[in-house]
């Protein structure tokens, strides 16, 4: 059986895309209003979650994931306003969402055992959530953030994060890399069998 890839005391996975572009912007707020900001996870959106089980990650599974992602080009993305999930949840809305959805159709097609939501997919980068905060809190960041859009940024790769104490990069796969991988040969950096 192939050896597993990830800290055994791994919680879950998930594929998203991070976004350190936003971190300026969001970052402070994040801190305060979005608790997985403060285990770690940088600003991002969601693509899948949960992903395969940490113990189940392999050489085998990142490699499948990077060649599913690598034929979506890199393409830019433009977050220019914000919006909510009723009242619950202040995100900020990228313009590109279709790529977004072909990364989260294409690792399910590629991993099939995996549970899908009956909802379509709605790509957001999250600035905080009322769990965390209050109402007034999330006001706040809000009127902060507007006068500060748009965000410009390049989307190049999607990461495999992973949750221990905190969450962490436990892989990546480029976009745009199909014409790049190779089928055979030893794996080596940045090979697809590469972690």
């Amino acid at each position: 059986m192939p050896a597993p890839l990830l800290d055994p005391t791994a919680r879950r996975t998930m594929i998203a895309a991070l976004v350190p572009e936003a971190e300026p912007l969001v970052g402070p707020f994040r801190g305060e209003l979005d608790p997985t900001a403060r285990r770690g996870l940088g600003a991002h959106l969601t693509l899948v979650h949960p992903f395969v089980l940490p113990a189940e990650v392999t050489a085998t599974t990142v490699a499948t994931l990077r060649a599913a992602v690598a034929p979506v080009p890199a393409f830019a993305c433009m977050f220019g306003e914000l919006r909510w999930f009723g009242s619950r949840v202040l995100w900020l809305a990228p313009d590109a969402v279709d790529p977004f959805r072909e990364i989260a159709e294409r690792v399910h097609a590629a991993f099939p055992e995996l549970e899908r939501e009956d909802r379509e997919l709605v790509p957001h980068l999250t600035v905080g959530l009322r769990r965390a905060a209050s109402t007034e809190a999330l006001r706040r960041a809000e009127d902060a953030l507007a006068p500060r859009l748009p965000l410009a940024v390049r989307v190049e790769a999607v990461q495999l994060l992973v949750r221990t104490g905190t969450w962490d990069v436990g892989a990546e796969a480029p976009l745009g890399a199909a014409g790049r991988l190779s089928p055979s040969g030893p794996p080596g950096p940045g090979s697809p069998a590469s972690p």
